[in-house]
């Protein structure tokens, strides 16, 4: 029976993560390097990646992306370099025609560690703990939390499918997942998917 395949993509100009559940891995770029072949690097990465691995040959059926912290206050060249980056990745997926959500990092951190203020370090312990995926020995600059931060990000859009990863202990936030403003998709009647940790 076909499984339905959500992939989580945190963003960053740096350290961009990106998780389906079962396989998680990070797109690292210089600051030394020209903006624009970052840009392109990252998006070339995600774009193979939501289109099936060797692992899951099979393209995303949704992807769950982190939203902007737009509370954080003036602009920054940084900022805008990110923001165009999310922009660039939404246009892929509306390309592929794969159905994307915006996750806030609010949101996204109270669905994880029961909270909206967790720090990257909590989040990875909360991922170790719900979802018995450990990424505690996995380098920071091998990208830990974004690896994390993907895999929770996959973890919402599984669970608003009704297809959620194993989980241990309480059931996450309900309201974390209302909260965001899913795709009006249809979603083939298909099996969970295990969560297993391949880095």
């Amino acid at each position: 029976m076909r499984t339905y395949r959500v992939v989580g993509l945190d963003l960053s100009l740096t350290s961009s993560g990106m998780s389906d559940g079962r396989q998680h891995l990070v797109t690292q770029t210089s600051p030394d390097n020209r903006l624009e072949a970052r840009l392109d690097r990252i998006v070339g990465r995600t774009r193979l990646f939501v289109g099936g691995t060797a692992e899951w040959p099979q393209e995303a059926d949704l992807a769950v992306i982190e939203a902007g912290a737009f509370s954080r206050g003036a602009q920054s060249a940084a900022a805008e370099h990110l923001a165009g980056l999310r922009l660039m990745v939404r246009h892929l997926m509306y390309q592929l025609g794969i159905p994307f959500a915006m996750v806030t990092p609010t949101s996204l951190k109270l669905y994880t560690a029961g909270h909206g203020k967790a720090s990257k370090a909590q989040m990875v312990r909360a991922v170790a703990a719900r979802h018995q995926v450990d990424l505690s020995h996995v380098l920071v600059k091998d990208g830990r939390y974004d690896m994390a931060d993907a895999f929770a990000l996959a973890a919402m859009g599984y669970a608003w499918a009704n297809r959620p990863l194993v989980t241990v202990g309480p059931p996450p936030p309900r309201q974390s997942i209302l909260a965001v403003p899913w795709p009006a998709a249809h979603h083939p009647d298909v099996a969970a998917v295990p969560a297993q940790t391949t880095v």
